[in-house]
């Protein structure tokens, strides 16, 4: 497709699209990460454009491509790696859908900004995201474990898959924070090691995680392994023929993890790699923690946020449902059940007391 521009109200090509893609994305005054992401989107609405002939897009086209992105449809091949293979179909999450827009509508209010081509995607609008970041489900205690088993760490895929599920479980990272940690973020601070992060919306690694024996052992395993201690590497590297040594990228982590949990048997949509996020706050709550603590570790901006992972697990122990069908049908509850019921609304501590008092009883 060709570069265009407005003269007298008239659409004229001028010089190639990806030019003009190159200079949008010189001129905005984002992170590289942002940037990269901008031009993985641009890169899919122009192929998009390509494949339906469209040369001079209109609003009613930015609408279409809405439409495109909110149906299934096949997985886009790159350019740099061909295959012979079928590209799989898939259903983008509202969260993914508004970035792709969110790209396009950037990129033509720079166009009108500049007098190269109107605003046609000015107040559309797509898929309507969540405000919170929770939509994905835990795993539960048993199932963490069951999936940390699952592993069969003799080979060094393995060493490597354990120790980025185990860290991401115990220390609550974001994949991007894996994605971006080197082996020289590994420090001892006070006798006690740690992995500095770069942690979401930061310049800098500026913070730590503790980690622990156990952490540190699955990790240092994995390095062994790899045979690679170059503090300027990745900390997680891809092991194929073609990425062997390589940074992996976040939707490598992402895949890696889902396959993992898809082979551990948790194949449903609602756990993910961020799901391994989730389980780690809520873990924390249940042992015991103070929603501030448990804030401190997830690092929220704002303790709402970490409000809404208490409120899941009341949700989850809340058994009312049962009690009105019980109450309906007259059904009477043993007293077994009712213990058993409050037991399973108290945190950690208040279990253990009640506990302790059960068997003063007892004895």
């Amino acid at each position: 497709m060709q570069e265009l521009m407005t003269t007298s109200r008239q659409i004229q090509p001028v010089y190639g699209m990806n030019s003009l893609i190159d200079r949008f994305i010189g001129y905005i005054n984002v992170k590289e990460v942002t940037r990269d992401s901008y031009f993985v989107c641009l890169r899919d609405f122009i192929a998009w454009l390509n494949e339906n002939c469209i040369r001079q897009p209109q609003r009613e086209d930015i609408l279409r491509y809405v439409e495109y992105l909110n149906t299934p449809h096949p997985r886009r091949q790159r350019s740099d790696r061909p295959s012979n293979k079928p590209m799989p179909i898939i259903k983008m999450s509202a969260g993914t859908q508004a970035r792709y827009l969110r790209a396009v509508k950037m990129f033509f209010k720079w166009t009108a900004s500049e007098n190269l081509y109107p605003n046609v995607a000015d107040n559309i609008h797509g898929a309507k995201v969540r405000a919170d970041n929770t939509k994905r489900d835990p795993l539960q205690k048993d199932e963490a474990i069951e999936l940390l088993q699952s592993i069969d760490r003799s080979d060094l895929v393995g060493k490597r898959d354990y120790a980025m599920i185990l860290l991401s479980i115990t220390a609550g990272l974001r994949i991007i924070e894996m994605q971006r940690a080197d082996i020289g973020d590994l420090e001892t601070i006070a006798g006690e090691k740690v992995l500095f992060i770069q942690g979401k919306g930061h310049d800098e690694k500026d913070a730590y995680k503790k980690l622990t024996p156990e952490v540190f052992a699955a990790i240092d395993e994995y390095l062994t392994a790899r045979g690679c201690r170059d503090k300027s590497a990745a900390l997680f590297a891809g092991a194929g023929n073609r990425c062997k040594g390589e940074r992996l990228t976040e939707p490598s982590i992402s895949r890696i993890i889902k396959d993992r949990l898809k082979a551990a048997g948790y194949d449903t949509h609602r756990i993910s790699a961020h799901s391994l996020r989730h389980t780690s706050v809520t873990f924390l709550l249940e042992a015991g923690a103070t929603l501030q603590e448990a804030q401190h570790h997830a690092r929220h901006a704002s303790p709402e946020t970490t409000g809404i992972y208490a409120h899941n697990i009341d949700q989850r122990k809340d058994h009312s449902e049962q009690r009105i069908y019980n109450f309906l049908f007259g059904i009477e509850t043993d007293a077994a059940t009712q213990a058993a019921d409050l037991l399973h609304q108290m945190n950690a501590d208040q279990q253990r007391r009640a506990l302790e008092l059960l068997k003063a009883i007892a004895g």
